[in-house]
Formats: structure tokens, C-alpha cells, sequence
């Protein structure tokens, strides 16, 4: 005869279920905790155009996409800021990327030279950057 632990474990993960309502379904997988990087590029230059659509594009064609091969999500925005005592913006594009800890080393270093880049092709007094840890859920559409 089987010790009782044997058949007992089985028996309670099965009944602990139950009233759980568990489900061969998936709707959502834990990520887990990652790092959310953002890089905020600011369209306007002293004494010239603002960098433009077209000049834009080419840099994340040529720059952000072969530095994030995996994704990374891009933001039209507005920045806000007092120079000289006057209220003025700029049009920003935002840069977020995701990246598991294990990927921080590298990510990091790659958002480095992608800000460095962009100050010098674009004549740019700085690229600001933001981390912060973040808890990812993945959710999914194959819910009841």
C-alpha cells in the first residue's frame, strides 16, 4: 500500500481547484517584474526646422529598430517646460521599451547610445530618459 502523502497530494490538488473554478483556459500569464525604459526625443532645434516626419522615421528605420528587434512601443506627444520664464512645448516622440531583468545590462546600454545618436544627428541638448519597474500580466482573449 502506497504511503498516505502518495495518494493524498493528487487528491487535494485536484479538489483545489474545484472551488476555484479552474480551467483548461488561459487568460492571463504572469510576466512577472520587468524594467519599462522610456526615451523622450524632442523634436525642436535652435535656429532650424524641427526635425521632421520623414527624418524621423529614417532614425527609428536605421537606429531603433535593428537596437529592438523584439518591439518597442512609440508615443506622439507634447512636452511642456519653462525656458527664460515663458511656458513654451515641443512636439516629443516617446520610446518605451519592455525588457525582462535579465535583459537590463544590455537594454540599458543600447537606450544609452540611441539617446547619444539622436543629440548628435539632430543637434540635440539631451535625450531624457526613465526607468522603472514594472509588474507585466499578459492577458488573453480566450476567456468565457
Amino acid at each position: 500500500m502506497p504511503p498516505m502523502r502518495t495518494v493524498l497530494l493528487p487528491l487535494l490538488l485536484i479538489l483545489s481547484c474545484l472551488p476555484l473554478g479552474c480551467t483548461s483556459q488561459r487568460t492571463s500569464d504572469e510576466g512577472g517584474t520587468w524594467q519599462r525604459s522610456e526615451l523622450y526625443f524632442g523634436l525642436s532645434r535652435r535656429g532650424a526646422d524641427d526635425v521632421s516626419e520623414a527624418e524621423w522615421r529614417q532614425f527609428v528605420i536605421s537606429e531603433v529598430v535593428p537596437a529592438f528587434p523584439g518591439g518597442f512601443t512609440e508615443l506622439n506627444a507634447i512636452g511642456h517646460f519653462r525656458q527664460e520664464g515663458t511656458v513654451r512645448n515641443e512636439p516629443v516622440r516617446v520610446l518605451v521599451i519592455l525588457n525582462p531583468p535579465e535583459q537590463a545590462a544590455t537594454v540599458s546600454s543600447k537606450l544609452d547610445a540611441l539617446g547619444r545618436s539622436y543629440c548628435r544627428r539632430f543637434s540635440q541638448d539631451a535625450v531624457l530618459r526613465a526607468d522603472s519597474p514594472i509588474h507585466l500580466t499578459f492577458l488573453h482573449g480566450d476567456a468565457p
